[in-house]
């Protein structure tokens, strides 16, 4: 809680004060303000060589967990992929859509052929302004234009290939059906939550079962179901039709591409909670505990700075030791809570 690491904070200056102060005030005139660095980096040596060995521990812990957390990333993109390529085929031919001239025809052709989903989708809900707007409005008052039909097509298009992009990028990936080893963009997974391109493709799909023409997909319908199964088991033996799209792509909306971007986030953290308070505090520490009184070691203690810095190093480590003495306990207990 911050009212307990603000406690934590206090408590530690009030040491650090107290520690100034003893020095300060009686201690140069019984110690030697040499002995006192000496005593100073033997502690701290001893110290941050303990937080370094189970800083290291830690990472290596952690570089596991992103090692399984990386695995299963891969999976889920391999699953992405593997739609994509059912999406490839069912907007890469004429004649699968009930109207090309309202899909394909519009779409993928002419001055409209660089409007993605997103753009269009954000554009008609909310008040994000594309570059493109006019062009947008113009494809939706397009005399073919037909907002279930073209809107699916676009949709699906859309997950196909990147169109904001001026010149077509063909990518190996949807003309195989190999194992793809690569990661998304985090970038692209959320432009794609955000503008909810699944749940779209899901609603239109089951507004008409009539937009797609399955049966000019012969020749590749083994390839579809192939694609199917190794996303899901359970589509296995399933017919190409209107219902397996929707199962699909509901998949996807309410499970898949929400795994798969809480994995990409959890692979973009760098170094976080107790990782970084132990970096920290081994850097104060090796600094003020151990570089700076090195330092001082090889000048003479008669100036008149000297004994005042020696205090100021002994009341920041006092109060280091502290922080960490009292903060470790409830730092654990965190890691350790798994809900």
């Amino acid at each position: 809680m911050p009212w307990v690491h603000i406690l934590v904070t206090f408590i530690s200056l009030l040491v650090a004060c107290a520690i100034f102060y003893v020095f300060a005030a009686t201690c140069f005139k019984t110690v030697d303000s040499k002995s006192i660095l000496t005593n100073l980096l033997t502690v701290n040596a001893v110290f941050s060589a303990i937080l370094i060995t189970y800083l290291f521990s830690r990472i290596t812990w952690s570089k596991e967990r992103k090692l399984e957390t990386l695995k299963e990333s891969i999976s889920l993109s391999q699953k992405l992929t593997d739609f994509r390529r059912i999406l490839n085929k069912l907007t890469y031919y004429y004649k699968v859509w009930a109207d090309d001239n309202a899909a394909k025809s519009l779409i993928d052709h002419g001055k409209f052929k660089h409007i993605d989903f997103y753009d269009y989708k954000l554009s008609m809900i909310s008040d994000y302004e594309p570059k493109n707007k006019k062009l947008i409005r113009e494809l939706y008052d397009h005399q073919n234009f037909k907002e279930g039909e073209s809107t699916l097509y676009l949709a699906m298009v859309s997950l196909v290939r990147n169109r904001n992009n001026p010149r077509y990028e063909y990518q190996e990936e949807l003309y195989k059906d190999f194992e793809h080893n690569g990661l998304y963009n985090i970038k692209a997974v959320e432009k794609w939550l955000n503008c909810e391109i699944f749940g779209s493709i899901w609603y239109w799909l089951d507004q008409n079962n009539n937009y797609i023409s399955y049966h000019a997909l012969n020749n590749d319908k083994e390839y579809i179901l192939s694609a199917a199964s190794r996303i899901n088991k359970k589509y296995e033996g399933h017919d190409l039709n209107n219902d397996l799209l929707k199962e699909l792509s509901d998949d996807f909306n309410s499970h898949y591409l929400k795994e798969l971007h809480i994995r990409l986030k959890e692979l973009t953290k760098g170094v976080t909670d107790l990782n970084l308070l132990i970096i920290t505090l081994i850097t104060v520490s090796l600094v003020f505990g151990v570089l700076l009184p090195f330092i001082l070691l090889f000048i003479p203690s008669k100036t008149i700075w000297h004994e005042p810095i020696v205090a100021v190093l002994a009341s920041i480590n006092s109060g280091l030791i502290t922080y960490f003495i009292l903060r470790f306990p409830t730092l654990i207990n965190k890691e350790l809570k798994w809900t």
